[in-house]
């Protein structure tokens, strides 16, 4: 017992490289005084400070600004129907009873004028499938619906290439009347012989009667026959989400199989099978933000757009003395006393070339594109500022013709910066009938005036 005590081994702590750091280990024997004092114990500061800390990665930043993208939407695949037969005391198989399959659910596009980019929408969108059909007559539940919130301003179209598509598009009508249904028996003779190569592929057979049933003469309702054709042969897509709540369906979800009731006839009195459930649509849609503002700030890198911004309006941008400052647009709201309210877009700078998508030109030019006026932010205090107006609206044209013959107003900004702005501005005024207001935006000097004016164009 002696020995025991005098040998009993003491906790220690030992240090223990990782992958993702250092990590702190103590081992007790055996519970002692001892090692409640280690366990108890503070830390080493010497050992706590040479422990990495992981960042946390969400206070590195906010999510990324998206304003085009491809995403890819399918509808839920319908249930199956089923193939069941009643059954009862001294009934061994009785008539047909079995349920048909729930549809697929839908994919849908609601506005949410909360979200303002589409970093909110997933690459895959997909709904949930229906359920299949039960005896004793019992069907199948629907699929839930998948409905994806978007920004306003968001436009919805089908991304080319498509077949069935540029089929629509090349100026052949579509069969309708009874070319449609002529067609609709062709296609159908033609899966009857694929079906007889294939049976799994459109009918849920009976236990052991998959070489026993005899499709040939099965006839499909008309209802499933064309909700297929439908499926197969889309419309092209394009919508233009403006309105908060406003929905688009973007993906049909697929029917439900019918059950072994539905192909009772006068021949086939107790059918050993019953119709799987369609697939859903596909579709690859690209979606494009145009943001929705009454204003647009339009002018060249560094020419104090976002601090003009600030100044009028409730948002916070990023502002700093060096070009290309602002990466990704912003929406500002000015009050008026009288519960007025206009939004301004703060667009990042354009340069020469934005119209051929030089300096991602594109991305910034198409958030200006529904505004009902266009406020020019120039520099006055630079050599010939008349000619960055002139660079401005020809980069506007050239995007989009007619762009810059929009209601319009020139902010002179930086009119403070000393003698030689205050003759550009007065010389500038003698070359061009755009109204030019002189302000400082960092100063907020004449701000009043600009507002002012910019709500007498928008009235």
């Amino acid at each position: 017992m002696l020995s025991r005590i005098l040998f009993k081994p003491q906790p220690y702590t030992r240090l223990a490289t990782c992958r993702n750091g250092i990590r702190l280990y103590t081992q007790v024997t055996e519970h002692s005084a001892t090692a409640d004092a280690a366990d108890h114990a503070s830390p080493d500061p010497e050992i706590t400070n040479a422990i990495p800390r992981k960042p946390n990665k969400y206070k590195l930043g906010g999510r990324n600004f998206i304003d085009y993208m491809r995403c890819t939407a399918v509808g839920g695949v319908g249930g199956s129907g089923c193939v069941c037969f009643f059954r009862d005391t001294f009934v061994a198989r009785g008539p047909p009873n079995g349920g048909n399959g729930g549809g697929g659910g839908n994919v849908w596009f609601e506005v949410d004028e909360n979200e303002t980019s589409l970093n909110c929408v997933k690459q895959q969108l997909k709904a949930r499938p229906g359920t299949n059909g039960q005896g004793k007559s019992m069907h199948g539940s629907s699929g839930k619906d998948l409905i994806v919130k978007v920004p306003k301003g968001t436009i919805v179209r089908e991304a080319p290439p498509n077949p069935l598509l540029a089929k629509s598009n090349s100026g052949i009508e579509l069969p309708n009347g009874t070319g449609f249904l002529d067609t609709l028996e062709k296609d159908m003779q033609q899966d009857m012989r694929e079906r007889e190569q294939d049976k799994n592929s459109w009918f849920v057979h009976y236990p052991r009667w998959e070489d026993r049933n005899d499709l040939t003469k099965v006839l499909v309702p008309q209802e499933f026959k064309a909700f297929k054709w439908e499926l197969e042969n889309p419309k092209p897509l394009r919508f233009d989400l403006t309105e908060h709540g406003q929905r688009a369906l973007v993906a049909r979800g697929g029917l439900g199989g019918f059950g072994n009731p539905h192909f009772i006839s006068s021949t086939e009195r107790q059918p050993h099978y019953a119709l799987r459930g369609l697939a859903g649509q596909r579709r690859v849609l690209e979606l494009e933000l145009k943001t929705l503002a009454d204003v647009g700030l339009v002018g060249m890198p560094n020419a104090g757009k976002s601090t003009f911004l600030g100044a009028v309006s409730n948002a916070h941008p990023k502002i700093a003395p060096y070009p290309f400052t602002t990466l990704n647009p912003y929406i500002g709201t000015v009050d008026f006393r009288d519960t007025f309210q206009m939004t301004v877009a703060d667009i990042p700078g354009l340069i020469p070339g934005a119209h051929r998508n030089v300096g991602l030109g594109h991305s910034f030019l198409r958030h200006v594109e529904r505004s009902r006026v266009l406020v020019y932010i120039v520099d006055v205090s630079r050599h010939e500022p008349w000619n960055d107006l002139l660079a401005l609206q020809q980069e506007l044209d050239l995007y989009h013709k007619g762009l810059s013959s929009r209601p319009s107003l020139v902010v002179a900004n930086k009119a403070d910066m000393g003698d030689q702005a205050r003759q550009n501005f007065e010389r500038w005024q003698q070359m061009t009938s755009i109204p030019i207001i002189p302000a400082s935006a960092k100063y907020k000097k004449n701000i009043l005036k600009v507002t002012h004016t910019i709500r007498q164009l928008l009235e």
